[in-house]
């Protein structure tokens, strides 16, 4: 399932290899529990995209990832996926 969020850098930093998108909270659902955060320049949206892998029991699943800079600091609001299984 591939899954996009438009988000905005609205801080003064610029996302490099370095900044990072983190699983907090929910199944990975076959991707790694870390991503790397689409590099975006300070003041513009970027378009993230993670393409997952839907689990095999029926059920409602939700994930939450957080963003973290380059010293490990969690930053923004968190970005959610939401599926339901039938």
């Amino acid at each position: 399932m591939d899954k996009r969020w438009l988000v905005e850098n609205s801080g003064t930093c610029n996302w490099n290899s370095s900044y990072r998108l983190k699983l907090m909270v929910g199944p990975a659902m076959g991707i790694d529990a870390e991503q790397a955060l689409y590099p975006g320049r300070s003041g513009t949206q970027v378009s993230l995209r993670l393409v997952f892998t839907a689990p095999d029991e029926p059920g409602a699943y939700r994930s939450a990832w957080q963003a973290y800079n380059h010293l490990n600091e969690a930053f923004g609001d968190p970005i959610f996926i939401d599926i339901i299984v039938q």
